[in-house]
Protein backbone atom coordinates (compact mmCIF):
# COMPACT_ATOMS: atom_id res chain seq x y z
CA UNK A 1 0.00 0.00 0.00
CA UNK A 2 1.45 3.42 -0.97
CA UNK A 3 1.44 5.70 2.06
CA UNK A 4 2.98 8.64 -0.10
CA UNK A 5 0.95 11.81 -0.08
CA UNK A 6 0.73 13.72 -2.85
CA UNK A 7 1.66 17.41 -2.17
CA UNK A 8 1.96 20.81 -3.99
CA UNK A 9 5.40 23.47 -3.37
CA UNK A 10 5.25 26.57 -3.21
CA UNK A 11 7.58 27.96 -6.25
CA UNK A 12 10.87 28.16 -5.46
CA UNK A 13 13.75 30.23 -7.54
CA UNK A 14 17.72 29.37 -6.38
CA UNK A 15 19.23 32.70 -6.64
CA UNK A 16 22.30 33.66 -8.74
CA UNK A 17 24.38 34.05 -5.61
CA UNK A 18 24.17 32.06 -2.37
CA UNK A 19 23.89 35.33 -0.38
CA UNK A 20 20.97 36.13 -2.18
CA UNK A 21 18.80 34.32 0.22
CA UNK A 22 20.35 35.90 3.15
CA UNK A 23 18.66 38.86 5.07
CA UNK A 24 19.66 40.89 8.21
CA UNK A 25 17.33 42.65 10.43
CA UNK A 26 18.69 46.39 10.95
CA UNK A 27 17.67 46.96 14.16
CA UNK A 28 18.80 43.62 16.04
CA UNK A 29 21.63 42.24 13.48
CA UNK A 30 19.78 38.90 13.31
CA UNK A 31 20.56 37.15 10.08
CA UNK A 32 17.45 34.52 8.34
CA UNK A 33 17.80 32.73 5.33
CA UNK A 34 13.62 32.34 5.60
CA UNK A 35 10.78 34.50 4.06
CA UNK A 36 9.40 35.96 7.32
CA UNK A 37 8.14 39.25 7.16
CA UNK A 38 9.37 40.21 10.63
CA UNK A 39 12.07 39.41 12.62
CA UNK A 40 12.00 36.55 15.18
CA UNK A 41 14.18 37.83 17.55
CA UNK A 42 12.91 41.44 18.19
CA UNK A 43 9.57 41.40 16.12
CA UNK A 44 10.21 44.58 13.56
CA UNK A 45 9.68 44.17 9.72
CA UNK A 46 13.09 45.19 9.73
CA UNK A 47 14.52 42.34 7.14
CA UNK A 48 16.47 43.28 4.46
CA UNK A 49 19.03 41.61 2.10
CA UNK A 50 22.42 41.80 3.15
CA UNK A 51 23.38 43.04 -0.69
CA UNK A 52 20.88 46.01 0.27
CA UNK A 53 22.02 46.36 3.91
CA UNK A 54 25.79 46.33 2.78
CA UNK A 55 25.50 48.76 -0.08
CA UNK A 56 23.84 51.31 2.31
CA UNK A 57 26.76 50.56 4.77
CA UNK A 58 29.26 51.34 1.59
CA UNK A 59 26.84 54.58 0.75
CA UNK A 60 27.48 55.80 4.75
CA UNK A 61 31.37 55.60 3.94
CA UNK A 62 31.20 57.08 0.74
CA UNK A 63 29.38 60.39 2.50
CA UNK A 64 31.71 60.32 5.72
CA UNK A 65 34.94 60.76 3.20
CA UNK A 66 32.55 63.81 1.79
CA UNK A 67 31.40 65.35 4.93
CA UNK A 68 35.15 65.23 5.89
CA UNK A 69 36.06 66.66 2.81
CA UNK A 70 33.66 69.40 3.31
CA UNK A 71 34.87 69.88 6.60
CA UNK A 72 38.37 70.08 5.83
CA UNK A 73 37.29 73.12 3.51
CA UNK A 74 35.20 74.86 5.52
CA UNK A 75 37.79 75.07 8.61
CA UNK A 76 40.71 76.03 5.74
CA UNK A 77 38.69 79.07 5.10
CA UNK A 78 37.79 80.09 8.45
CA UNK A 79 41.65 79.50 8.98
CA UNK A 80 42.31 81.53 6.35
CA UNK A 81 44.42 84.44 6.46
CA UNK A 82 43.28 87.00 3.87
CA UNK A 83 40.56 86.80 0.95
CA UNK A 84 43.27 84.93 -1.34
CA UNK A 85 44.23 81.83 0.75
CA UNK A 86 40.04 81.67 1.84
CA UNK A 87 39.23 81.51 -1.57
CA UNK A 88 42.17 79.18 -2.75
CA UNK A 89 41.04 77.18 0.35
CA UNK A 90 36.88 76.72 -1.05
CA UNK A 91 37.70 76.31 -4.48
CA UNK A 92 40.47 73.47 -4.02
CA UNK A 93 38.27 72.03 -1.17
CA UNK A 94 35.26 71.91 -3.75
CA UNK A 95 37.47 70.37 -6.57
CA UNK A 96 38.91 67.83 -4.64
CA UNK A 97 34.94 67.19 -3.04
CA UNK A 98 34.05 66.55 -6.93
CA UNK A 99 36.67 64.67 -8.14
CA UNK A 100 36.30 62.26 -5.06
CA UNK A 101 32.41 62.36 -5.97
CA UNK A 102 32.95 61.23 -9.45
CA UNK A 103 35.33 59.00 -8.24
CA UNK A 104 33.31 56.93 -5.76
CA UNK A 105 30.70 56.89 -8.21
CA UNK A 106 32.84 54.95 -10.67
CA UNK A 107 33.91 52.21 -8.28
CA UNK A 108 30.33 52.52 -6.32
CA UNK A 109 29.99 48.85 -7.40
CA UNK A 110 32.94 47.64 -6.44
CA UNK A 111 32.55 49.35 -2.77
CA UNK A 112 29.02 47.53 -2.05
CA UNK A 113 30.50 44.29 -3.06
CA UNK A 114 33.61 44.82 -0.63
CA UNK A 115 31.44 46.23 1.99
CA UNK A 116 28.90 42.97 1.40
CA UNK A 117 32.28 40.70 1.81
CA UNK A 118 33.52 42.42 5.04
CA UNK A 119 30.16 41.95 6.18
CA UNK A 120 30.00 38.09 5.75
CA UNK A 121 32.96 37.33 6.57
CA UNK A 122 33.45 39.79 9.77
CA UNK A 123 29.55 38.08 11.19
CA UNK A 124 30.64 34.26 9.65
CA UNK A 125 30.04 32.89 12.93
CA UNK A 126 27.02 34.56 14.08
CA UNK A 127 25.10 33.97 10.24
CA UNK A 128 25.79 30.32 10.77
CA UNK A 129 24.41 30.12 14.15
CA UNK A 130 21.30 32.29 13.51
CA UNK A 131 20.89 29.70 10.05
CA UNK A 132 20.87 26.97 12.38
CA UNK A 133 18.02 28.27 14.29
CA UNK A 134 16.24 28.60 11.14
CA UNK A 135 17.19 24.74 10.80
CA UNK A 136 15.88 24.34 14.15
CA UNK A 137 12.47 26.36 13.72
CA UNK A 138 11.77 24.41 10.14
CA UNK A 139 12.33 20.96 11.80
CA UNK A 140 9.79 22.11 15.27
CA UNK A 141 7.18 22.67 12.47
CA UNK A 142 7.63 18.84 11.06
CA UNK A 143 4.64 17.27 13.42
CA UNK A 144 2.00 19.73 11.84
CA UNK A 145 2.97 20.72 8.45
CA UNK A 146 5.40 18.62 7.29
CA UNK A 147 5.26 20.63 3.48
CA UNK A 148 6.07 23.48 5.08
CA UNK A 149 8.98 22.20 7.10
CA UNK A 150 10.79 20.60 4.27
CA UNK A 151 10.12 23.94 1.81
CA UNK A 152 12.04 25.81 5.24
CA UNK A 153 14.50 23.68 4.87
CA UNK A 154 14.59 23.90 0.91
CA UNK A 155 15.04 27.97 1.23
CA UNK A 156 17.94 27.22 4.74
CA UNK A 157 20.03 24.46 2.50
CA UNK A 158 21.07 26.99 -0.12
CA UNK A 159 23.46 28.43 2.59
CA UNK A 160 23.51 25.67 5.34
CA UNK A 161 24.83 22.78 3.58
CA UNK A 162 25.97 19.56 5.08
CA UNK A 163 24.82 16.01 6.14
CA UNK A 164 22.48 16.98 8.74
CA UNK A 165 20.15 19.17 6.62
CA UNK A 166 20.27 16.61 3.08
CA UNK A 167 19.36 14.23 5.60
CA UNK A 168 16.32 15.39 7.07
CA UNK A 169 15.04 16.82 3.20
CA UNK A 170 15.43 13.33 2.01
CA UNK A 171 13.75 12.37 4.88
CA UNK A 172 11.01 14.30 4.08
CA UNK A 173 10.67 13.56 0.36
CA UNK A 174 10.47 10.16 1.36
CA UNK A 175 7.10 10.53 2.65
CA UNK A 176 5.90 12.36 -1.04
CA UNK A 177 4.68 11.23 -3.73
CA UNK A 178 7.09 12.69 -6.66
CA UNK A 179 5.87 14.21 -9.88
CA UNK A 180 7.59 14.79 -13.11
CA UNK A 181 6.30 18.46 -12.83
CA UNK A 182 7.55 19.20 -9.47
CA UNK A 183 11.23 21.13 -8.20
CA UNK A 184 13.23 18.55 -7.16
CA UNK A 185 17.00 18.19 -7.01
CA UNK A 186 19.09 15.63 -6.40
CA UNK A 187 23.20 16.08 -6.30
CA UNK A 188 22.34 18.53 -3.25
CA UNK A 189 20.98 16.06 -1.15
CA UNK A 190 23.97 13.60 -1.98
CA UNK A 191 25.22 12.14 1.52
CA UNK A 192 28.91 11.66 2.12
CA UNK A 193 27.61 7.68 3.55
CA UNK A 194 25.13 5.41 2.92
CA UNK A 195 21.60 6.26 2.84
CA UNK A 196 18.74 3.72 2.12
CA UNK A 197 16.25 6.73 1.71
CA UNK A 198 18.37 8.13 0.20
CA UNK A 199 18.56 5.52 -2.22
CA UNK A 200 15.01 5.42 -2.47
CA UNK A 201 14.83 8.66 -3.37
CA UNK A 202 17.29 8.47 -6.25
CA UNK A 203 15.65 5.32 -7.41
CA UNK A 204 12.36 7.19 -7.84
CA UNK A 205 14.40 10.36 -9.59
CA UNK A 206 15.38 7.83 -11.98
CA UNK A 207 12.06 6.99 -12.92
CA UNK A 208 10.08 10.33 -12.62
CA UNK A 209 13.25 12.62 -13.50
CA UNK A 210 16.10 10.99 -15.84
CA UNK A 211 17.49 14.45 -16.68
CA UNK A 212 18.34 14.83 -12.47
CA UNK A 213 21.04 12.07 -12.76
CA UNK A 214 24.39 13.09 -13.43
CA UNK A 215 27.76 12.16 -12.50
CA UNK A 216 28.04 12.76 -8.98
CA UNK A 217 24.95 10.71 -7.83
CA UNK A 218 25.91 8.29 -11.02
CA UNK A 219 29.15 7.67 -8.98
CA UNK A 220 27.38 7.52 -5.77
CA UNK A 221 25.16 4.63 -6.79
CA UNK A 222 28.62 2.48 -7.86
CA UNK A 223 30.12 3.20 -5.07
CA UNK A 224 26.89 2.16 -2.10
CA UNK A 225 25.93 -1.03 -5.23
CA UNK A 226 26.08 -3.84 -2.61
CA UNK A 227 24.72 -2.29 -0.04
CA UNK A 228 21.78 -1.15 -2.56
CA UNK A 229 21.65 -4.60 -3.83
CA UNK A 230 20.76 -5.60 -0.33
CA UNK A 231 17.69 -4.08 -0.09
CA UNK A 232 14.35 -4.68 -0.58
CA UNK A 233 14.15 -2.74 -3.70
CA UNK A 234 17.13 -2.18 -4.13
CA UNK A 235 17.23 -4.34 -8.22
CA UNK A 236 14.68 -1.77 -9.20
CA UNK A 237 16.44 1.11 -7.78
CA UNK A 238 19.81 0.17 -9.71
CA UNK A 239 17.55 -0.43 -12.98
CA UNK A 240 16.29 2.74 -12.68
CA UNK A 241 19.26 4.06 -12.56
CA UNK A 242 21.08 2.24 -15.35
CA UNK A 243 18.66 3.14 -17.34
CA UNK A 244 18.42 6.95 -16.59
CA UNK A 245 22.08 6.80 -17.51
CA UNK A 246 21.68 5.52 -21.10
CA UNK A 247 20.04 8.52 -21.75
CA UNK A 248 23.53 10.28 -22.49
CA UNK A 249 26.51 8.46 -24.23
CA UNK A 250 28.88 10.19 -22.12
CA UNK A 251 27.49 8.20 -18.99
CA UNK A 252 27.04 4.99 -20.72
CA UNK A 253 30.77 5.20 -21.36
CA UNK A 254 31.72 6.06 -18.21
CA UNK A 255 29.28 3.32 -16.49
CA UNK A 256 29.40 0.81 -18.53
CA UNK A 257 30.26 -1.92 -16.16
CA UNK A 258 27.26 -1.12 -13.80
CA UNK A 259 24.51 -0.74 -16.98
CA UNK A 260 25.76 -4.14 -18.15
CA UNK A 261 25.44 -5.61 -15.14
CA UNK A 262 21.07 -4.58 -15.02
CA UNK A 263 20.94 -4.44 -19.06
CA UNK A 264 18.72 -7.67 -18.40
CA UNK A 265 16.40 -5.54 -16.56
CA UNK A 266 16.12 -2.43 -18.41
CA UNK A 267 12.78 -1.49 -19.73
CA UNK A 268 11.89 -2.09 -23.77
CA UNK A 269 12.53 1.55 -24.71
CA UNK A 270 15.87 1.97 -22.77
CA UNK A 271 17.26 -0.95 -24.29
CA UNK A 272 16.45 0.68 -27.80
CA UNK A 273 18.34 3.80 -26.37
CA UNK A 274 21.50 1.39 -25.26
CA UNK A 275 21.40 0.08 -28.79
CA UNK A 276 21.65 3.00 -30.78
CA UNK A 277 24.04 4.76 -28.98
CA UNK A 278 26.46 1.45 -29.18
CA UNK A 279 25.54 1.09 -33.05
CA UNK A 280 26.03 5.18 -34.14
CA UNK A 281 30.00 4.65 -32.05
CA UNK A 282 30.61 1.04 -32.49
CA UNK A 283 34.50 2.11 -32.18
CA UNK A 284 33.94 3.33 -28.90
CA UNK A 285 35.20 1.56 -25.71
CA UNK A 286 32.35 -0.07 -24.50
CA UNK A 287 34.30 -2.23 -22.27
CA UNK A 288 32.12 -5.12 -23.00
CA UNK A 289 28.87 -3.46 -23.06
CA UNK A 290 28.29 -3.84 -26.93
CA UNK A 291 28.57 -7.61 -26.68
CA UNK A 292 26.14 -7.77 -23.51
CA UNK A 293 23.70 -5.88 -25.16
CA UNK A 294 24.02 -8.08 -28.23
CA UNK A 295 23.67 -11.03 -26.13
CA UNK A 296 20.45 -9.91 -24.32
CA UNK A 297 19.06 -8.75 -27.62
CA UNK A 298 19.15 -12.34 -28.67
CA UNK A 299 18.06 -14.18 -26.34
CA UNK A 300 15.43 -11.16 -25.16
CA UNK A 301 14.24 -9.73 -28.22
CA UNK A 302 15.01 -11.95 -30.78
CA UNK A 303 11.39 -11.97 -32.14
CA UNK A 304 11.24 -8.57 -31.62
CA UNK A 305 11.46 -6.33 -35.02
CA UNK A 306 11.29 -3.19 -33.63
CA UNK A 307 14.90 -4.10 -31.64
Amino acid sequence: MNKKKPVVFRPFKAPRYAFGKLRICRRCRHYTALGEERCSRCGKGTLQPVEKYAAAVAGRKMQTRLLLILLLTLAGIYLGQNLQQMVFCGAGGLLLAGLVYYTQRKVRQNENLYALNELLGRNIHNIKADLELNRQEAVSVLRENDVLAYEKLREISVLLRGDRIARQRVALLHGFQLRKDMDLEMEQLLLKDFEPLLAEYIGEIARVRPDLIKDRTLRYIKNHEVQILEMDNGLTILTAVAGAAVRMKRYALLYSGLIGRYVTELPKDRFQRLSRLIAASPYEPWNGLDARVAEVRELKYRWDPEV
